[in-house]
């Protein structure tokens, strides 16, 4: 999701400006979940701040008070579990965006600054507030990898319901059900041009990314002969018009209706069927496990290379099929015995400090 950085300051004070206000009511603290006020500080060791810093966005009191009480270990293991946090203080802070919550034919109504300053401002509001800390993180993880720029066509819209029902209804999901979610959603297929993609003139976009960026990798060894074979296979993937605006639509019409080979599989002409064929290999192929485990070390532990735990995060990812959860868990908790440097993001300190 695209921000430019004046636009991306200027909501950082409007969500600090507002949140300084409302939070003067002690009602208001009541029902939005903020920490009590605290009267001093209790220590806590560098390795469970430094573990707050990497899996927050900025230790706040009541997570401090849990990591010191849990350890880090066990606090892993409750963020690692966000169904079961409640976190009812960051709806209650949402309820003035209701653009949130509707569907793209209503999204399409509405006036196109409104609604992607609704997503931009939730997204912030949700990292600054959210006791599922961990899980914004991979939210927000997930949403530069499945990257969706508002900017191009319908995204401005299509792309509030590709947050809600594709990366953060799967971000500690499977990734197999995440990527099939990405590969169906409007967003994807509208930003990576492939209601252009027919039989008579391939577009090969979303295919490349696909396997380039989403799955296997620069590396995954992948030909560009795969790349043009999947991008036939993808061909009718498109999205509905009119009173079903901003749903997907499979177009048999403009399908190329050929055997295709993708990865050394012979696919039989199937109509939607052969890209999901390939979807379920990507999902689980090791090139795939690998990628994003090396994403995963560099987001949460280090940008230095640690092949022996890209290695074990892979295993573990193929050995669950594809569980997120199973693969970020194994990967912290051995990671973050001896993590590395990293550098902050802007938004890690604009969160922090608000």
């Amino acid at each position: 999701m695209a921000i430019e950085r004046r636009e991306f300051l200027r909501l950082a004070g409007l969500v600090a400006g507002g949140a300084a206000i409302s939070a003067c009511s002690p009602i208001y603290r009541e029902l939005s979940g903020l920490p009590r006020t605290i009267t001093g500080w209790q220590p806590i060791a560098a390795s469970d701040f430094r573990v707050l810093s990497r899996l927050s966005y900025g230790p706040a009191i009541e997570e401090r008070e849990q990591v010191i009480n849990m350890g880090w270990k066990a606090w892993v293991e409750y963020q690692l579990a966000p169904e079961e946090i409640e976190d009812e203080g960051v709806r209650w802070r949402l309820r003035s965006y209701d653009s949130l919550e509707l569907d793209a034919d209503a999204l399409a109504l509405r006036e196109q600054e409104e609604v992607s300053l609704d997503l931009q401002r939730g997204a912030l509001l949700r990292r600054v507030y959210s006791r599922r800390q961990l899980y914004e993180r991979m939210v927000e993880f997930w949403t530069d990898h499945f990257n969706i720029s508002i900017l191009k066509g319908d995204c401005w819209f299509l792309k509030g319901i590709d947050d809600r029902q594709v990366i953060r209804q799967y971000a500690l999901g499977n990734f197999r059900d995440l990527l099939w979610a990405s590969a169906h959603s409007p967003a994807m297929l509208v930003y990576l041009d492939n209601q252009a993609n027919q039989g008579q003139a391939p577009n090969e976009n979303y295919a490349r990314e696909l396997m380039e960026l989403h799955t296997l990798g620069v590396e995954g060894g992948y030909t560009q002969q795969d790349v043009m074979e999947l991008a036939r296979c993808f061909t009718g993937w498109t999205v509905k018009d009119h009173f079903w605006k901003g749903e997907f639509r499979f177009n048999g019409d403009i399908h190329d209706q050929g055997s295709k080979v993708v990865l050394g599989q012979r696919i039989e002409p199937a109509g939607q069927h052969e890209a999901e064929l390939v979807l379920e290999q990507l999902a689980l192929h090791p090139a795939t496990a690998r990628h994003l485990s090396r994403k995963l070390v560099r987001k949460f532990v280090t940008e230095e290379d640690r092949p022996e735990l890209v290695e074990s995060a892979a295993q573990t990812f193929l050995r669950t099929r594809g569980s997120i959860r199973a693969t970020l868990g194994h990967l912290l908790e051995a990671g973050l015995q001896d993590p590395g440097a990293k550098v902050k993001r802007p938004v890690d300190f604009i969160a922090g400090g608000i």
